[in-house]
């Protein structure tokens, strides 16, 4: 997986030392990206978001590969030689690359991520009927209070959506299966895990938005050096923010350990409050 050409200061941004350990690692993977040239169709740029035990987060990197599968070796490898030695907790889409990720992270696990691979189905349904088929997803995880609305409030009954959309509702079956260890964390520690997950996801989502927004791009170089620069000041806007809350609990005198979100502008990230 050779790295496309990059400035100066996103090349040493993308290869930083980063922390020994972090709690928990999600993977985000971007594939449909449009290119003017047909010939780097098809190849595939994934980023990671991590975050301490005590809730500072930071993203990792940035990888352009063929595929998903084939980028999981490089990727895990490229975060393990900038002494990365544990990751608690990892969570991605990457495909059947577990025991790739177990060898390269001693007693470590990757899960699928619920709040990636929710996004990715409501993404695959009509916009009129996403907000019913949203309820009926947290429904099948056993998540109902995640989600205000209701498949009764909807336009389209409950048996119309499973007829509709049945690989949708399979595929989000499967991840809930496969996510069922996670429910026997231990708190505090799971609601982290979750808190980063639903972080990634909305980064995820305002860069795949400026993706679009900005048109195709001239081969999978551009793409990459675009998606680095956007992650970049997204990271100085994370750091930002967690040092102004930072300060602002130092002001207050508050400690209590409770891991709690912190918003900024450009992204969300997590904080000890």
């Amino acid at each position: 997986m050779k790295m496309p050409e990059t400035s100066a200061e996103m090349n040493r941004w993308l290869h930083r030392p980063l922390c020994r350990r972090y709690a928990a690692v999600v993977f985000g993977a971007i594939s449909d990206v449009r290119l003017k040239t047909d010939a780097d169709k098809g190849r595939t740029i994934c980023w990671a978001f991590g975050s301490l035990i005590n809730g500072d987060g930071e993203i990792l990197g940035a990888w352009i590969s063929d595929t998903q599968s084939g980028a999981a070796t490089e990727v895990f490898g490229d975060l393990r030689s900038r002494g990365v030695e544990s990751i608690r907790c990892g969570l991605g889409n990457f495909g059947d690359v577990a025991d790739v990720f177990g060898a390269t992270f001693q007693q470590s696990a990757l899960h699928p991520s619920g709040e990636l691979a929710f996004a990715r189905a409501i993404g695959k349904v009509k916009p009129a009927h996403r907000s019913a088929l949203a309820s009926m997803l947290r429904e099948v995880s056993g998540d109902r209070g995640a989600a205000p609305e209701t498949v009764a409030a909807a336009e389209i009954s409950s048996e119309k959506l499973r007829q509709k959309y049945p690989e949708v509702l399979d595929q989000w079956r499967e991840t809930v299966a496969r996510s069922q260890p996670l429910l026997a964390l231990p708190e505090p520690y799971r609601r982290l895990v979750r808190l980063v997950d639903q972080t990634a996801s909305g980064m995820q989502e305002r860069l795949m938005k400026s993706i679009h927004q900005r048109g195709a791009f001239v081969d999978s170089a551009e793409a990459f050096a675009f998606v680095v620069e956007w992650l970049v000041r997204a990271d100085r806007q994370l750091q930002r923010d967690v040092k102004a809350e930072r300060a602002e609990l130092d002001a207050s005198g508050s400690q209590s350990g409770r891991f709690v979100p912190v918003m900024g502008s450009a992204v969300g990230t997590l904080a000890v409050a």
